[in-house]
């Protein structure tokens, strides 16, 4: 990739000036360049400044308030923008982290002190029709116009627009670099069916009756334009049918993710191609330098489902807007590789790899509860949290998916199909774990409805979402939906939002606690048993259409030419490495061959959720920070753009599993020399052990 930016590295001595990123220009605008054209339909623009004590582009929390609790309400019924901005960027930094200091952050890792941020803050709602995705650029006031970067972040999870401050939010803003963040049309966007209440662009509670636009409607015949190509080849609910579903089904919601019935998916990667432009547009806006893409570092950066947003950005760059990647544990599916390969680890050879999100966690949802009675699953956090998992083996035996024996037996059995699978070994205590806290069910429900096009009112695999007051196991009134916008993460169990299986015995009842119609409490079997039959049984009436939306979604590999690292945790067990990172670099070096300029680093002791790992330490689960080295792959970026510096080749990084707290001789560096080297062979994927 050739550079035409001065201040980028081009074998050639720099001004050292130039690259650092400081000072500020707060003036009003004169400049004469117009902004960046935006080929998209932008709605009203919302601007903030923060003088970053008061408030802040990170809400002014500093290390200690990081490490502090959430910011409080003075009237939780009645809350503030201001107010649920702050708590929401409190949330979403902390989920994304181990912000202790066991963890190592604040003392080998993070902010190291109480520096805020201030800056601007602009919001606007960008594309066509109803349910738009939301867009967000932060300007820090170090941003330097005479030597401009921006860092696209788009949100993990189904996060709102806020949803990657942890990650590459708060590197760039260090750098003084611009922030494009999109929630890629997810969000937290939800509505109370029952309370006919929705959430605006601040995430302040709306009405549905308002002529306000919101960040999530119910698609009905009557709200959608007709035609629409949005909605092509999907029945949509007509306003009656909602009203009968909500009349018989109270306290339910819908969540943009799960029921846009568009398959957002497909579009993430526009979206943050979309958030680089709004950036653009509004830095011209401040600065009397043009502010362009010829003279601009963008960097596309962030982590799950944030990563395989940049990934596909990067893939359909048609502008050249983007001149690197970074990402950490990539919900990316990629399509299948021209030339057959196997990955090898070891003496392990998998050929089963590749398989798209949707059936891994669809087969973990089977299988992951009664593999907590294999004997090598003992004292799995979380393992059985929901009760005994026995009735869960006895139904996948009914089933004729296990064979008889003890319940031992049968969790070793399980256990063995997740790892025939492509699961590794070091995620299976991860994996029962996550069977506890219905993590699967969670996901399947999400991405089963999303894939399908699926409305709320099609109650998909008999499983609804609802409100269930503390201490019930029903549906009930939410008294704290005003907030709900600013605590939720996007996919239910979130903000006392959990599953409710609709077919219970005794009707509607929280999932984790229902019992099926055989009687027992298993799990919820046969909706594990649906949302696999929808993807194995092309007799369904829905197979199809899922199929049709995972295809939608798949990643080409062709990175066209730009420098790119993604980081994953070898112990990953929501995102493996043989479904996701592993193929899709095979898949990029058969697209690219000498082209490519992809680097890969797995690291070993380090898994998805690092918010959890102390839990994880406390039943002597251990394991690094993968942020820590989403960070240092940030970093060895930035110097390769800035500096030439050669970026270390694809390698495993042998992280320590720690014992007591972390220490820096945990933590190995990325290494130019390292011996551990991840290569093609034969045209095989070669991972060292």
């Amino acid at each position: 990739m050739q550079f035409s930016k001065p201040w980028i590295y081009m074998g050639v001595p720099i001004t050292g000036a130039l690259l650092i990123l400081g000072g500020c220009n707060n003036s009003k605008n004169s400049n004469t360049n117009p902004p960046a054209t935006i080929p998209f339909k932008l709605g009203e623009v919302i601007s903030n400044s923060y003088d970053g004590v008061s408030d802040g582009l990170l809400a002014a929390l500093g290390l200690s308030g990081i490490q502090g609790t959430a910011p409080s309400y003075a009237d939780p019924m009645n809350p503030t923008k201001e107010e649920l901005r702050r708590h929401t960027l409190f949330l979403n930094y902390t989920a994304l982290v181990d912000k202790t200091d066991a963890g190592g952050f604040g003392r080998i890792y993070g902010p190291m002190d109480d520096t805020t941020f201030a800056g601007k803050e602009y919001l606007a709602f960008v594309g066509e029709g109803l349910n738009r995705a939301t867009l967000m650029v932060q300007i820090p006031d170090s941003f330097n116009p005479k030597a401009p970067c921006i860092v696209a972040a788009a949100s993990s999870g189904s996060r709102g627009v806020y949803g990657a401050v942890a990650t590459s939010g708060s590197w760039g803003l260090e750098k003084g670099c611009a922030i494009a963040y999109t929630d890629a049309n997810k969000g937290t966007g939800a509505v109370d069916l029952s309370q006919k209440k929705g959430f605006g662009l601040q995430m302040e509670p709306l009405d549905l009756s308002s002529e306000a636009e919101l960040s999530f409607r119910v698609p009905t015949q009557s709200n959608v334009s007709s035609p629409s190509e949005e909605y092509a080849g999907v029945a949509l609910p007509t306003a009656v049918q909602v009203d009968e579903f909500i009349a018989s089904n109270p306290n339910r919601y819908a969540f943009k993710h799960a029921h846009s019935q568009k398959n957002i998916e497909k579009d993430w990667g526009l979206h943050t191609l979309q958030a680089i432009k709004f950036a653009f547009q509004q830095l011209n806006e401040n600065y009397v330098e043009a502010i362009m893409p010829d003279n601009t570092l963008v960097i596309a950066a962030s982590v799950s489902n944030g990563g395989a947003a940049s990934l596909r950005a990067a893939e359909q760059d048609s502008e050249s807007l983007i001149d690197a990647v970074v990402v950490g544990e990539p919900n990316i599916n990629p399509k299948p590789a021209t030339e057959p390969f196997s990955i090898k680890m070891g003496d392990s050879v998998v050929m089963d790899h590749s398989k798209p999100a949707y059936e891994y966690f669809a087969l973990a949802e089977l299988y992951a509860a009664c593999a907590s009675k294999a004997p090598e699953n003992a004292g799995a956090l979380f393992a059985e949290l929901r009760g005994s998992v026995e009735p869960r083996c006895d139904a996948l035996v009914a089933a004729g998916l296990l064979t008889d024996g003890t319940y031992e037996e049968e969790g070793t059995q399980a256990q063995a199909k997740l790892n025939a699978a492509g699961f590794l070994p070091e995620s299976n205590k991860l994996l029962v774990g996550y069977a506890g806290i219905d993590l699967f069910q969670s996901l399947l429900a999400t991405y089963g409805n999303a894939y399908t096009r699926s409305s709320v009112v099609d109650s998909l695999c008999h499983v609804s979402m609802a409100h269930v007051p503390t201490g019930t196991l029903t549906p009930g009134t939410n008294d704290t939906v005003a907030t709900l916008s600013a605590t939720s993460n996007g996919i239910p169990r979130t903000s006392n939002i959990y599953l409710i299986k609709d077919d219970a015995m005794g009707g509607p009842t929280l999932q984790i606690l229902a019992s099926s119609n055989n009687g027992t409490a298993d799990y919820n079997a046969e909706g594990a048993l649906c949302w696999y039959d929808l993807y194995m049984n092309a007799a369904n009436p829905l197979h199809a259409r899922l199929k049709q939306g995972i295809e939608e979604v798949k990643a080409n590999g062709d990175l066209q030419g730009k420098p790119t690292i993604i980081v994953h945790g070898r112990s990953d067990a929501l995102i493996p490495v043989n479904h996701s990172s592993r193929p899709y670099y095979v898949l990029n070096q058969q697209k690219e061959g000498a082209d490519s300029k992809l680097r890969y680093y797995e690291v070993k002791n380090s898994q998805h959720l690092d918010s959890l790992n102390q839990l994880y330490a406390s039943v002597g689960m251990n394991y690094v920070p993968i942020d820590y080295y989403f960070k240092q792959a940030m970093d060895l970026m930035y110097e390769h753009l800035t500096n030439g510096t050669i970026l270390p080749p694809s390698q495993v990084v042998n992280a320590h599993a720690p014992v007591g707290n972390l220490q820096q001789a945990d933590l190995p560096d990325i290494n130019v020399l390292a011996p551990d080297l991840i290569t093609i062979e034969d045209g095989n994927l070669v991972v060292p052990e």
